[in-house]
């Protein structure tokens, strides 16, 4: 089953519950997923900035790029 399957699944279930205290304990897992996945993607900007400078230094100087089997050669000796 797919996830928009089981979702829809779990909405309908959801739609009949009357317990005061299970609709709380849902919202307190759904408020946790929420907060936990915007911190895997919140990227500060100090490591935005960096990654954009390197794009940038790259960009006009693309000869101080490496082959990766030359590089990976070069860190085995």
């Amino acid at each position: 089953m797919n996830i928009q399957a089981e979702k829809a699944i779990i909405i309908e279930q959801f739609k009949k519950v009357n317990d005061v205290n299970l609709i709380s304990a849902i919202k307190s897992l759904l408020e946790y997923a929420s907060i936990k996945e915007k911190e895997i993607y919140d990227i500060p900007q100090d490591h935005q900035r960096l990654v954009m400078e390197r794009f940038e230094e790259i960009k006009n100087n693309p000869e101080r790029l490496l082959d990766w089997d030359e590089a990976k050669k070069s860190l085995r000796t």
